[in-house]
C-alpha cells in the first residue's frame, strides 16, 4: 500500500511539472528542434533587417554576427514569455523584463556597428510598422508611376505623422515597437495585446481620414479592408503565440 502511495504521489508530481510546460516547451526540449527554430527565426529576421543591413554597409562576418544577434533576441524573447506566463508575471514586471532584454541588445549592437549604426537600428526598427504598411498596401494604389510614388509618399507621411501621435496618445515611449507582432510584451500579456491593438487600429483610422485626400473611393475602401485585416491576423497570431507558449496547466 505504502509502494503505491509513492507510485501515485509521483504520478501526481510528474503530471505538475507537465502541466507547468508550454506546449513550446515540449518541442524545443530537443535540441535539434530548438536549433531548427533558431534557424528559422534567423532567416525571417535576416529578410526584416535586410535593408538596414545594406545601409549600415556591413561585411560578410558582421553581417553574420548582426543576423545571430537578432535570432538570439528573438529566442530568448520566446523564453522570456514562457517564464513570465508560469510564473503570471504583472504586466509591469514583464514590461521591465523585456525594457532589459533590449537594453541589453543595444549593448551588444552598438559593440558591432557603433553608436551611430545603432542609432539607425533603432530608428528603423520603431519605423517597421509604416514602412511594412507601405510595402503591403502599395499593390492597391493605381494611376501612372508618378502617381503611385506621389501616393505613397503621402501614405508614409501619413504613417510616420500619426505613429508618433499614436504612441503620445497611449502614454507609450517613442521606441515603443507599435508592430503588435514584433513587441513581445503583447504576447506575454494579455493587457497589453489591448493596448496595442488598440494603437494599431488607431494609427490606421487616423491614417484613414488623412487619405481622403490622396487616395480615391476605391483606394480608400481597400485601406478600410487592409486595416481589418491587420487587426485580425495580429490578434490571432498573438493568442496562437501565447496559447504555444503559455504552461499547459493554464
Amino acid at each position: 500500500v505504502l509502494r503505491l502511495r509513492g507510485q501515485v504521489g509521483v504520478l501526481k508530481q510528474e503530471k505538475a511539472t507537465i502541466g507547468q510546460k508550454s506546449p513550446l516547451n515540449k518541442i524545443t526540449a530537443d535540441p535539434a528542434t530548438r536549433k531548427l527554430m533558431r534557424d528559422q527565426q534567423k532567416m525571417g529576421m535576416t529578410m526584416l533587417f535586410s535593408d538596414l543591413v545594406k545601409n549600415l554597409k556591413l561585411e560578410p562576418e558582421a553581417t553574420e554576427k548582426f543576423n545571430d544577434l537578432m535570432a538570439d533576441q528573438v529566442m530568448e524573447g520566446i523564453d522570456i514569455i514562457t517564464q513570465a506566463l508560469q510564473d503570471k508575471k504583472s504586466p509591469k514586471e514583464i514590461d521591465q523584463l523585456f525594457t532589459n532584454q533590449e537594453a541589453a541588445l543595444n549593448s551588444k549592437l552598438q559593440a558591432l556597428v557603433g553608436q551611430e549604426g545603432l542609432a539607425q537600428y533603432q530608428e528603423y526598427s520603431k519605423n517597421l510598422l509604416n514602412s511594412l504598411t507601405v510595402q503591403q498596401f502599395s499593390s492597391n494604389l493605381t494611376g501612372d508611376k508618378e502617381a503611385k510614388a506621389n501616393k505613397k509618399q503621402q501614405l508614409t507621411a501619413a504613417m510616420q505623422e500619426e505613429t508618433r501621435a499614436g504612441l503620445v496618445g497611449a502614454g507609450l515611449s517613442a521606441d515603443y515597437q507599435p508592430l503588435p507582432m514584433l513587441n513581445f510584451r503583447n504576447i506575454a500579456s494579455e493587457e497589453q495585446e489591448a493596448v496595442s491593438l488598440n494603437v494599431l487600429d488607431g494609427i490606421y483610422e487616423r491614417v484613414a481620414a488623412r487619405a481622403t485626400g490622396f487616395l480615391d473611393e476605391g483606394e480608400l475602401k481597400k485601406f478600410q479592408e487592409f486595416r481589418k485585416q491587420a487587426q485580425e491576423n495580429n490578434r490571432t497570431m498573438l493568442i496562437m503565440n501565447r496559447k504555444m507558449m503559455a504552461p499547459i496547466s493554464q
